[in-house]
C-alpha cells in the first residue's frame, strides 16, 4: 500500500453514507472523525466561515481537508449532492437539509423507505425490528405518527414467508401489542436457527395466544 493510499484510507469512516437509512449513525461517526483530527470547528463550529484575513492559508488547508474527509465518507451517489460545495460547512448543511428536514419531501422519503424495508436489508430479526422502529421514530420527529394497524402492517409486509403465520390473525384481535409481537418474532428466529424450521407445535401455541 502506498503512502498516498494510506493517507486517504485514514480519512475514511467505517461505513459510507448511503442515504437516510444510515445518516444518523454516519453523522455521529463522521463528527467523531473530524473532532479526532481537530477539524470539526471548520465544519460545524465557530470557524465554519473563511476569516477575512488568513495570510498563511491555514484555514483553507483545514477546510479543504475537512471537505475531503466528508466526501470520502460518502457513496458515489451521495457525493452528487455536494459536488459543487466549496467548504465543509456547506456540504454538512446540505446533508442536514436533505436528511433532517421537516418538509413534505422528507416525510415522503421516510415513508417510502419504511414501506420498502424488509428482512433482506437486515442481518437478523432484531436488526429488522430496530430498523422499523428507527424509521418510525424519524417520522414521528417530523410530525408523522403512524397508528397501530399501520405499524403492524408494515412489520408484516417486510417479513420473510416463514414468519408470516405469526401475524395472520392480527386483524381479528381487538388489541395487539407491538412490543409483544416483536419479542415473539425474535423468539421464533431463535427456534428457526435451533431447529431449522418452525415446528407445528410452535405455530399452534402462537395461534392459541392470538385468539
Amino acid at each position: 500500500m502506498t503512502t498516498t493510499t494510506s493517507a486517504v484510507e485514514s480519512y475514511k469512516v467505517s461505513e459510507l453514507l448511503k442515504g437516510s437509512g444510515n445518516y444518523r449513525t454516519w453523522k455521529f461517526s463522521m463528527r467523531m472523525t473530524l473532532q479526532a483530527k481537530e477539524l470539526w470547528e471548520v465544519v460545524g463550529g465557530d470557524e465554519g466561515v473563511r476569516p477575512e484575513s488568513d495570510p498563511k492559508g491555514a484555514w483553507d488547508k483545514r477546510a479543504n481537508t475537512g471537505l475531503a474527509i466528508i466526501a470520502l465518507g460518502m457513496s458515489a451517489a451521495e457525493q452528487e449532492h455536494i459536488m459543487d460545495c466549496e467548504t465543509p460547512k456547506e456540504a454538512w448543511d446540505i446533508l442536514a437539509k436533505l436528511y433532517e428536514g421537516q418538509g413534505r419531501n422528507r416525510k415522503f422519503m421516510l415513508l417510502q423507505e419504511l414501506f420498502h424495508f424488509s428482512m433482506e436489508k437486515a442481518t437478523n430479526m432484531d436488526g429488522y425490528l430496530r430498523g422499523i422502529r428507527e424509521k418510525m421514530s424519524e417520522l414521528s420527529a417530523v410530525g408523522t405518527k403512524l397508528d397501530k394497524d399501520i405499524k403492524l402492517a408494515i412489520m408484516h409486509n417486510g417479513l420473510s414467508e416463514e414468519y408470516r403465520y405469526l401475524v395472520v390473525n392480527v386483524e381479528q384481535q381487538e388489541t395487539v401489542d407491538f412490543d409483544e409481537l416483536s419479542a415473539r418474532l425474535i423468539e421464533e428466529e431463535h427456534l428457526i436457527k435451533s431447529n431449522g424450521s418452525i415446528d407445528s407445535g410452535s405455530k399452534l401455541a402462537w395461534m392459541a395466544r392470538t385468539k
